[in-house]
């Protein structure tokens, strides 16, 4: 579909895209079907919303404005989901999102859950990390599934719907905006026609079109390492844990990544060396082999078939507004990202379900246009914070210059021996990010020691006493007061907050009477999540972010956080995205490229440095124990010699 984060796929292999068999519909051809406005009987009036793009992020963004009661038309270039598997990682925020739109239980079932994973330099583990998690949420923190898999339970899940008309085989080929309309051309397998909107959503991918129409531009960085992405099929109970392997064997000097997938599919991403020719790195022969010779290296000995391949190159960009007019981007169309940390599909995800919140209640006149510039500076901050997390990945994984690669060879050399390196190994993967200074959240007025704060995502906890069995589950369409509510009384009752348009959930210590309302809490599992207090109120927005909360709550201070969601009183405040803090050892290893990257004579330079951090030292004994260390570090990289299949 039009999600086309990577280059096609290779060509002239009867092998390639034969990925799934979860059933014969996932591949069948959905037919054209003429839309009125092509027989020149269009809309009377223009369409609330039209979607370009009927990938992960365009469904997204079309089921969660029906959800909203909005309508909307989804153009399509193509004519069924998409081929191979591109995206892969699901994180659980996007299992959040699509349990709220219905679309995940499906998809959970078919996936491959995961929460760690390993890194190998020289034979050795360098690297073990687990990612957090929480038993009493209700999604595992990653989950493994073809984006073929996920576009197929969206597309059923859009066809339930009488509010979204999803039109394949149509193709975006132009737009203009004028005063409050936009006008779209389309060309589709009978002719082309035009299509009027309010409001049009380009979730059209890494190359699109509505981008390009437009005349904007992603800008950032690009760096200057490819990739190859091959999927095979291969019977083994290696574990679905990310593994990555630094310079092996079969890639010298370079990086292998390798990912467990439903169906027994393997992924395997592999950094081509400078000069090679990714067109060439693609054909099927040359990747079988390089694939082989990595197989052989771990001792996988399974017969193994080539199912996908495809060439990636890295990038970190974005625009500099989501919004431009009545046209908004989401996704790859809006930004792209690095592929480590698994944050493309996912924060595409985010964008839609935050835009489509948003965007369906200025459809619905109950909150103004203005809303949308929100859309983009929230989603935009995020996108920095993700891309500064997936930049230092990138930087270890595909180091940008000649200084930085020394650099990231000395630590994988050091991470042989005692040195504590794990904020350079750490692959971060996606977490959700909290929109941190959201010009709709209200600042803290009480002290808290703990709880999600405002602009966090409420933790989908597991509540037996709820109906719906856990807590966002409870969310609406609505903003939501969850309340703590004491003996005493606050001067608040639940028909003054359902009056501000509230829906409200009662927390009760004990049982409500037979009949009563409310969500028992016996263990206090919420209230100690919540880190609430007798009396204590979360105010949460219709996306599930938290707006605001009180200890001690009063209807006024409800009612201005309320008017505040929907842009109806807003301080004025400046608004500074905070730098991500980097470690020590991050500090050093960055300083220690740069210097490299200057230096005309290297080993000299790396003399002097030694001696000077000696001589501030001042402690002889401390620095001998550091060259004991290196050279402890060296002799184990020396001695490396692994057998094929050694610790893998």
């Amino acid at each position: 579909m039009t999600q086309p984060t990577r280059a096609a796929p290779a060509t002239g292999d009867s092998d390639l895209h034969r990925i799934p068999p979860l059933g014969a519909d996932l591949l069948a051809t959905h037919p054209f079907t003429p839309p009125p406005e092509l027989g020149g009987r269009g809309a009377p009036h223009p369409h609330p919303v039209v979607i370009v793009g009927a990938g992960p992020v365009g469904l997204t963004l079309a089921l969660t404005l029906a959800r909203a009661g909005v309508r909307s038309v989804v153009l399509e270039n193509d004519d069924r989901v998409c081929g191979g598997s591109r995206a892969l990682g699901l994180s659980r925020r996007t299992l959040e999102i699509w349990d709220a739109l219905g679309a995940a239980e499906p998809v959970v079932a078919s996936g491959k859950q995961w929460n760690g994973g390993r890194s190998f330099f020289a034979g050795r583990t360098i690297l073990q990390f687990e990612m957090p998690d929480d038993p009493a949420i209700r999604h595992r923190p990653m989950l493994n599934l073809q984006q073929c898999y996920s576009e197929h339970f969206l597309v059923s899940r859009a066809a339930m719907s009488p509010l979204i008309d999803l039109r394949w085989q149509s193709r975006f080929t132009g737009l203009h905006q004028e005063g409050d309309t936009v006008r779209l051309e389309v060309e589709t397998p009978q002719g082309s026609y035009a299509l009027q909107a309010s409001h049009v959503a380009a979730c059209d991918g890494a190359r699109s079109a509505v981008r390009a129409a437009m005349g904007l531009k992603l800008e950032g960085t690009s760096y200057e390492a490819d990739y190859v992405i091959a999927d095979i099929e291969m019977d083994t109970d290696a574990p679905t844990e990310r593994r990555c392997w630094f310079d092996p064997p079969s890639n010298p000097g370079l990086s292998v990544l390798m990912h467990g997938q439903p169906g027994g599919v393997w992924r395997l991403d592999y950094q081509l060396g400078a000069g090679e020719d990714p067109k060439g790195a693609v054909e099927p022969a040359r990747v079988r082999r390089r694939i082989q010779e990595h197989l052989d290296y771990i001792g996988e000995n399974a017969a193994w078939r080539l199912e996908d391949v495809s060439h990636y190159r890295v990038h970190s960009r974005s625009l500099r507004s989501f919004r431009h007019g009545r046209v908004l981007f989401a996704g790859d169309a809006a930004h792209l990202m690095p592929i480590f940390g698994i944050r493309g599909l996912n924060s595409g995800v985010e964008d839609a379900w935050n835009l489509g919140v948003k965007l369906a209640q200025v459809v619905q006149a109950t909150a103004p246009e203005a809303l949308l510039d929100v859309y983009s500076q929230e989603r935009l901050a995020v996108f920095e914070e993700n891309a500064a997390a997936a930049n230092r990945n990138a930087a270890f994984m595909t180091p940008p210059s000649a200084g930085m690669r020394q650099a990231r060879d000395a630590a994988l050399v050091l991470a042989l021996g005692d040195t504590p390196l794990q904020d350079l190994l750490n692959p971060r993967q996606a977490a959700c990010v909290p929109l941190r200074q959201s010009p709709l959240s209200t600042p803290d007025c009480d002290e808290w020691k703990g709880g999600p704060a405002p602009g966090e995502v409420l933790p989908d906890l597991q509540l037996p006493t709820l109906p719906q069995g856990h807590l966002l589950a409870a969310i609406s369409t609505r903003p939501c007061a969850i309340w703590f509510r004491d003996a005493a009384g606050t001067g608040l009752t639940e028909a003054a907050l359902q009056r501000l348009g509230l829906d409200v959930i009662v927390v009760t210590e004990h049982a409500p009477p037979a009949g009563g309302e409310g969500v028992h809490d016996p263990d206090g599992t919420l209230r100690d999540r919540m880190a609430a207090d007798p009396g204590t109120l979360y105010l949460v927005r219709p996306d599930h972010n938290i707006a605001a909360r009180w200890k001690r709550p009063d209807l006024r201070s409800v009612r201005e956080a309320v008017n505040r969601l929907v842009l109806a009183k807003i301080p004025n405040q400046e608004s500074t995205l905070p730098q991500p803090a980097l470690s020590a050892a991050e500090r050093v290893y960055n300083s220690l490229g740069e210097l490299l990257d200057r230096a005309s004579n290297k080993l000299e330079t790396l003399a002097a440095l030694a001696l000077r951090l000696g001589a501030d030292l001042g402690d002889a004994a401390v620095f001998e124990r550091a060259v004991q260390a290196v050279e402890t570090a060296q002799d184990a990289r020396q001695r490396a010699r692994p057998a094929p299949g050694a610790s893998h």
